[in-house]
C-alpha cells in the first residue's frame, strides 16, 4: 500500500454507480490513494426494472445523458481515475457524458469498472478512446469479487499508480 507521505500525485476518483457497486470500489481505492471522490449524477432516475432497461439500452446506443456539474475540477488534477459499471458490454451512459464534456482537461488517466461478468476489454478500451489517453493501470472487478474481499486487488491497482513513473 503506498503511504500517503510517498504519494505526491493529486488524484481525483470520479465514479458512477447505479447500484453502489462502483461506488464502494470508489470509496476503496480513494482511501488507498488519499484522494478526494466525485460522484457523477444524473437528474434522471435509473432504479428499479425500468431504470435497468433504459440504463442497458442508452450504453448500447451510446446515447449521452445530462449530468449534474462536478464539484471538482478534473483540469486541476495529476491523475484522475475513472470508474463505470459495465451495461450492455459498454461504458454507462454518464461516464460517456462525462469523458465527453472532460476528456481534454485530463492530464493521466487510470480506469476500473464493476461488472457481472465476462467482457471488461471492449468498455475499457472505448473509455481510453474518449478520453485521447492510455491509462496508467486498469481494474474490472466481477460481482461475485464484490461480495467476498476485493481489497487486495484494489491495492494492487493502487500499488501500480503509485509507482508509475507520473508520480
Amino acid at each position: 500500500m503506498p503511504g500517503r507521505e510517498e504519494w505526491t500525485v493529486k488524484t481525483l476518483v470520479v465514479f458512477y454507480s447505479r447500484t453502489g457497486n462502483t461506488r464502494r470500489v470508489a470509496q476503496s481505492l480513494a482511501r488507498e490513494l488519499g484522494a478526494e471522490t466525485e460522484k457523477i449524477t444524473e437528474p434522471v432516475s435509473r432504479t428499479g426494472f425500468r431504470g435497468f432497461f433504459s440504463s442497458g439500452r442508452d450504453a448500447f446506443m451510446k446515447r449521452l445523458t445530462p449530468i449534474e456539474p462536478l464539484s471538482f475540477d478534473p483540469a486541476g488534477y495529476d491523475l484522475l481515475v475513472l470508474g463505470t459499471p459495465v451495461w450492455a458490454g459498454t461504458m454507462a451512459s454518464p461516464v460517456r457524458t462525462f469523458l465527453q464534456q472532460n476528456a481534454g482537461k485530463l492530464k493521466n488517466v487510470a480506469f476500473f469498472c464493476t461488472l457481472g461478468g465476462g467482457g471488461h476489454e471492449r468498455p475499457l478500451r472505448h473509455m481510453e478512446e474518449l478520453a485521447g489517453k492510455k491509462p496508467l493501470a486498469t481494474l474490472a472487478l466481477r460481482e461475485k469479487e464484490l461480495k467476498g474481499d476485493f481489497a487486495a486487488k484494489v491495492r494492487e491497482f493502487a500499488k501500480q499508480l503509485a509507482t508509475d513513473e507520473h508520480r
